[in-house]
C-alpha cells in the first residue's frame, strides 16, 4: 500500500508541475526593420542586431502594407478594437503611418548591445514611434527611439501607451523631436531605468490617469515640464529632472535644473 501511495503522490506531482508550467518565450534575432515587424508577437523576445545600421521603421511599415502582411487603419475609421484582437496594425496619421500594438502580451524588443543603442527612427511628424494599446508585459531595452529627420508636430510622441500594464523601459534614449518622450493614459506599473528623455518639443512626459510609474537613474533633460493629471504613485529616484511644481510627483535624491524661459507658479519668468 505504501508503494502504491508513493507512486500516486509522484504522479500527482508530475501532473501539477506540468499544469503550472508557463509557455516558453521564443527568442528571435532580426537584422532590419522589415524583419522586426514580421517577428512581433506574443510571448517572445526580439533581439535587434546593430550590423545593418538604423532601423527605418516608416519604410518598413509601408512595405509591409504593400505586401498585405500588415493591416492598415484609416485615421478616419471608427473601429473599436476588441480585447480578443492581439496583433500589430499600421495606423494612418496626417503625414504617414505609425505602428500600433494591440493587446499584446509578454513582448520584449531589445538591442543586442547594451553599450550601443540600436536606433529605431520614424519620419512622419505626427506619428508615434511605438503606440501600445491594452498591452501587458512589454519591455524595451538598449534602444534609441525618435523622429528623424523632422521634428514631431502637434502629436507624435516617442512612446505612447493606452491602458497598458507592466511595462519596463531599460537603457533607452527617447529623443526629439517627438513632442513628448512618454505619453501614457490609464496605464500602470511602469519601471523606467537608466533612460534618457531629451529634445522633446512640448513636454518630457504626459501622464493622464496613470498609477505606479517608477523612474530610476534617468536623465529627463528636455527644457519642458513633466505633466501629470489624475495620476498617483509617480516617483523619480536619483534622476536629473526639470524643476516642476506638480505635488502628485515624488522626487528622491534627484538633481533639478531650470532653463531659459522657465516660469514659476506666479507667472514670473526666471
Amino acid at each position: 500500500m505504501k508503494k502504491i501511495s508513493l507512486l500516486l503522490v509522484a504522479a500527482i506531482s508530475i501532473v501539477a508541475a506540468s499544469c503550472s508550467s508557463t509557455k516558453k518565450t521564443e527568442v528571435i534575432t532580426v537584422n532590419n526593420a522589415e524583419e522586426l515587424i514580421k517577428a512581433i508577437g506574443n510571448d517572445r523576445t526580439i533581439i535587434l542586431n546593430n550590423t545593418e545600421g538604423i532601423y527605418w521603421l516608416t519604410d518598413a511599415i509601408d512595405l509591409a502594407i504593400e505586401a498585405n502582411f500588415l493591416g492598415a487603419m484609416s485615421m478616419y475609421a471608427d473601429w473599436d478594437v476588441t480585447e480578443e484582437f492581439s496583433d500589430i496594425m499600421a495606423q494612418e496619421e496626417f503625414d504617414g503611418n505609425e505602428l500600433g500594438f494591440y493587446n499584446m502580451k509578454n513582448l520584449t524588443i531589445k538591442g543586442a548591445d547594451c553599450d550601443e543603442y540600436t536606433k529605431i527612427y520614424v519620419s512622419p511628424r505626427y506619428a508615434d514611434v511605438f503606440n501600445f494599446n491594452g498591452c501587458t508585459g512589454i519591455t524595451l531595452e538598449n534602444l534609441q527611439l525618435g523622429h528623424y529627420p523632422e521634428e514631431g508636430s502637434c502629436s507624435g510622441a516617442v512612446l505612447n501607451f493606452t491602458k497598458c500594464d507592466g511595462v519596463s523601459i531599460n537603457n533607452c534614449d527617447l529623443f526629439g523631436c517627438g513632442t513628448t518622450g512618454i505619453e501614457a493614459t490609464l496605464s500602470k506599473n511602469f519601471k523606467i531605468n537608466n533612460t534618457i528623455i531629451r529634445d522633446c518639443s512640448e513636454s518630457n512626459m504626459w501622464l493622464n490617469g496613470c498609477e505606479n510609474f517608477r523612474f530610476y537613474e534617468c536623465n529627463i533633460i528636455s527644457e519642458n515640464y513633466i505633466s501629470s493629471f489624475d495620476s498617483k504613485g509617480i516617483s523619480f529616484e536619483k534622476c536629473t529632472v526639470p524643476s516642476t511644481f506638480d505635488e502628485s510627483l515624488t522626487f528622491i535624491d534627484c538633481d533639478f535644473f531650470e532653463w531659459p524661459g522657465f516660469v514659476y507658479p506666479d507667472g514670473e519668468e526666471e
